[in-house]
């Protein structure tokens, strides 16, 4: 019989079992001291003569036992720069809510890393925009957005510049500069599509933006379609967040249209996809939104969940900053349960975390909650000064649509109590507003 040949190993298996070999000749361990408590001396043997192909968890389980790192056992020396940097960065994203100090101190390090490597150079710029905006410095998200767009330019690097200009497009938004953020984000569409990127999770993330533009311009039958084609493709692609989002954009136009079946179907669609992601601030964001939805839908006890568990994932990734309005939230879920005990208590909650934080706008949205709770237990005086102090608020913030529902919600209350003169007077206040809201939401 003629000699049978076994396939020859490949050169990267090798090099593998020899750097496992190292670190434990490095390391002082046996073949044996590593294959404890559930591999084998010999499966270890043949591991380092390149001879058998390890699962990825027991290369993680290895490089714990080695006291290595994957990196160090899968990659060559000059990969590793790369490698470093990148994790540091998602590092940095993870730190940044809770520890400032230490996110600036991993990002210092990979600006080092980055500096031969123009590519890892424009994703250190968009991570520092993107932690600006989590920690509530918006002028320095756009100033560290606009180097990474130029740096991207000047550097041919196509695939980031509509990276750069979406995230421009969401501050802009913010700022309510509608024209400026619709040009911005059309501008990055077409790149996305022109650089074959649309359908990564940040084209779909930049056409779901515009979908939801699309709704609030009153543009629906536009809107729906954009939502129901990110939908299609963040399924596809097991994109569970982004799938969640595009449901919660439907779920808005059903509700606007009356059709509530088809909004509670959307939205639980949405809860299931968000229950199958990965803990974030914008799963955390979402799941607020989805629990805002869920109540105004009638869906109080699955709102109730879903505000719990929101509230969850911010202690867990550290967004102190968001939790007021998502206490704020639940607290609204429990006046109409009828838990004004339990409503009280996290409006209250809310409302300290809102003036720590000296987020007027919030506070103002947690008096109005607070206002709710005394008008169901009848303390008149209370909910009127409540509202009073909301409406200053909402006045001295521009919040020209919720200075015009807590006007009209004080004046109904002032003409109920007998106080005809000043229920007038905020109920024209709520009549004023009236042209600028239907300007700002048209």
């Amino acid at each position: 019989m003629p000699e049978q040949r076994t396939a020859k190993s490949p050169v990267w298996l090798k090099r593998l079992g020899g750097r496992i070999r190292q670190a434990r000749r490095i390391r002082g361990f046996t073949q044996t001291d590593i294959a404890r408590p559930n591999l084998t001396k010999s499966f270890i043997s043949l591991l380092e003569s390149g001879r058998t192909y390890p699962s990825v968890s027991t290369l993680v389980t290895l490089a714990s036992r080695l006291q290595s790192s994957l990196a160090l056992l899968l990659l060559e020396t000059p990969q590793l720069p790369r490698e470093t940097a990148l994790n540091l960065l998602e590092l940095a994203r993870a730190s940044a809510p809770a520890n400032a100090a230490k996110t600036d101190r991993l990002l210092a390090t990979v600006e080092a890393l980055s500096e031969d490597a123009n590519d890892l150079r424009a994703e250190l710029l968009l991570t520092r925009g993107d932690i600006a905006v989590v920690q509530g410095r918006p002028r320095d998200a756009e100033r560290a957005f606009s180097d990474a767009l130029a740096w991207s330019r000047k550097n041919e690097l196509r695939p980031f510049e509509p990276r750069a200009l979406s995230r421009m497009a969401h501050l802009a938004f913010a700022r309510h500069e509608e024209d400026a953020g619709r040009e911005r984000l059309e501008n990055a569409l077409a790149q996305f599509r022109s650089t074959r990127t649309l359908r990564s999770a940040e084209g779909c993330k930049a056409l779901l933006t515009y979908g939801e533009l699309m709704s609030r311009q009153s543009r629906t039958a536009r809107a729906q379609r954009i939502l129901l084609e990110v939908a299609q493709a963040a399924q596809r692609q097991d994109l569970t967040l982004i799938l969640g989002r595009a449901q919660l954009g439907l779920a808005r136009i059903h509700l606007a249209a009356g059709r509530g079946p088809a909004a509670v179907t959307a939205l639980r669609t949405a809860k299931d996809a968000f229950a199958e992601t990965d803990d974030s601030l914008d799963l955390a964001t979402g799941l607020r939104t989805l629990g805002r939805l869920l109540h105004e839908a009638g869906e109080l006890a699955d709102a109730h969940e879903v505000l719990q568990r929101a509230l969850q994932v911010q202690d867990r990734v550290g967004d102190i900053r968001s939790k007021a309005a998502t206490l704020d939230e639940l607290a609204r879920v429990l006046v109409r349960m009828g838990k004004l005990a339990e409503a009280q208590r996290e409006a209250k909650t809310a409302l300290a975390l809102a003036e720590e934080h000296r987020d007027l706008v919030q506070k103002a949205r947690c008096l109005v909650t607070l206002a709710d709770v005394a008008k169901a237990q009848r303390r008149w005086k209370q909910a009127v000064d409540q509202l009073e102090e909301a409406v200053e608020l909402f006045k001295r913030t521009r919040q020209t649509a919720e200075v015009g529902a807590a006007a009209r919600e004080l004046g109904m209350l002032l003409k109920e109590r007998g106080d005809h003169a000043a229920a007038a007077d905020y109920l024209a206040m709520a009549i004023a507003t009236e042209p600028e809201t239907h300007k700002a939401t048209g």
